[in-house]
């Protein structure tokens, strides 16, 4: 290859608007592929250990019993018992964490383990689209893509949480998608297409059991509408819309509402728990371990490992989005709610929000995990500043090759601590756990209160849908028609 042809092979790279197609789908499948091999084998190909801390005691459980029901071809409405749903209930809709997605009907042909995998490779699929449309929408190169599909697939939180059996997690990867949403939203997008989406989003990130996941998407909405009025009305209806498509997943939970947990755990208790979740890896077998932790709960509730690269990239690169202060970039939209949710994962200074007993947001326990969102935007504005800096001529080669050194050292980073948490190393550093999948059959029963509020919340999810559906179609008529009318009146100016 001639030095003329390996030019235009790294401008491309480097620069969007002199991207080869060929090399751009490429790149981007060999991305994909590498994050579905990463992640199976993290996930020991399904292979997993299920003896160990929530994989026995919630999560396999839950999902073998749905693998009887699929199988019976029956709904999953009673399990034999309530060890499995937290000790509340036998109604295993009543949790709001449990899965419910589409994507349970191949449990009839796999089993659990194969399910987990299967389920965990669909969701980072549908994020790593979302990833794409992200870059399409800020016209990132394939190099600061790059770094965005590392830190968002690969970081402490997503993956310590899923080796700890928190399948439930899984509503992390469609984040992409909800950050698209808000840019598009703070871009101008007042359309009912919009609300449509951004409820429907929420909604599906509801059904993978990511109960959490929702309520974290709905506050952030909710602090940017009272910070941003000119978003208000469009945030207004998707927030209804996404409650109201979920009814049938609210009603029964909010049955057993006096039955739950209720007891606050806190976040992030110093500045130097939060550093060192960034920076340090926590092997598993010390991450109950309060002195070597310098957290009183399990470590997977803090770890947001993105190594000293990816922190010195978010530092560096954040501070540079701040500085370009540009309104299509989120600024300064979107400083308040970020801000906000950092401030209510430190120490119990979310008791502001619980006083208020608002149901879904006083149903977060571990503050510390609201912290995740944030970290999130931070690192989609990072490769935006990123790609700002690339584009500006100056040292244009030496930042190149910086960023590119940085880039290996995260992998690097990022490699060690997804080795040190796969799930066949966590399995050795947690107490045996005795679970019989084999009992966890369907065991319905009548249950009229139960079955009614099933009933009365799928009546009020598909009215909705109705419902948005004809507000949508009345909608786009009405811009086909303005658009039309345009058309004929500057026909007629000619």
């Amino acid at each position: 290859m001639n030095r003329t042809a390996m030019k235009n092979l790294l401008n491309s790279f480097f620069d969007p608007k002199k991207e080869n197609i060929l090399l751009t789908w490429i790149w981007l499948g060999f991305l994909l592929i590498t994050g579905l091999i990463l992640w199976g084998y993290f996930l020991n190909f399904g292979d997993i250990p299920f003896d160990y801390h929530d994989w026995a005691e919630v999560n396999a459980p839950r999902l073998a019993f749905l693998k009887d029901a699929v199988t019976k071809g029956v709904l999953p409405l009673h399990m034999p018992d309530a060890s499995a749903l937290r000790g509340v209930t036998d109604r295993f809709m009543a949790l709001p964490d449990v899965i419910l997605s589409p994507q349970i009907i191949l449990l009839r042909w796999l089993s659990v383990g194969d399910f987990i995998l299967v389920h965990t490779w669909l969701l980072f699929s549908a994020g790593f689209i979302g990833l794409f449309a992200i870059k399409k929408h800020f016209q990132l190169s394939l190099f600061s893509f790059t770094w965005l599909f590392f830190l968002f697939f690969f970081n402490g939180h997503i993956l310590s949480h899923f080796s700890v059996g928190h399948i439930t997690w899984g509503g992390y990867f469609l984040f992409s998608w909800f950050i698209w949403l808000v840019f598009c939203l703070l871009d101008g997008e007042r359309s009912w297409a919009w609300v449509g989406r951004t409820a429907f989003l929420l909604f599906f990130i509801f059904l993978q059991g990511s109960f959490h996941q929702f309520v974290w998407c709905v506050m952030f909405l909710a602090i940017l509408a009272v910070t941003k009025f000119s978003v208000l009305i469009p945030i207004l209806k998707a927030g209804v819309l996404a409650c109201l498509f979920s009814a049938i997943r609210i009603i029964p939970p909010a049955l057993q509402m006096g039955a739950f947990d209720d007891d606050f755990l806190g976040g992030y208790g110093t500045p130097l728990v939060m550093a060192k979740a960034l920076m340090q890896i926590i092997l598993p077998a010390d991450s109950l371990n309060a002195e070597k932790t310098g957290a009183v709960l399990g470590w997977w509730e803090f770890d947001m490992y993105i190594g000293i690269a990816g922190t010195v990239f978010l530092i560096f690169f954040g501070i540079q989005w701040l500085l370009q202060r540009k309104k299509e970039h989120g600024f300064p939209a979107l400083i308040f709610p970020l801000v906000a949710l950092v401030f209510f994962s430190i120490r119990n200074f979310y008791q502001i929000i619980r006083f208020t007993q608002i149901p879904l947001f006083s149903g977060e326990r571990v503050s510390a995990r609201f912290l995740i969102l944030p970290v999130v935007f931070l690192m989609v504005m990072a490769c935006i500043a990123l790609q700002s800096s690339l584009q500006e001529r100056r040292f244009h080669l030496l930042k190149n090759a910086l960023a590119s050194v940085l880039l290996l050292i995260l992998i690097a980073e990022l490699w060690r601590h997804l080795n040190t948490w796969k799930v066949l190393n966590s399995v050795n550093a947690f107490p045996y756990t005795y679970t019989n999948l084999a009992i966890k059959v369907v065991s319905n029963h009548d249950d009229p209160l139960y079955t009614n509020g099933l009933l009365i919340g799928a009546l009020l999810s598909g009215i909705s849908l109705a419902g948005w559906i004809w507000r949508y179609w009345r909608e786009k008529k009405q811009t086909a028609a303005e658009s039309g009318k345009e058309q004929t009146e500057s026909g007629s100016s000619d």
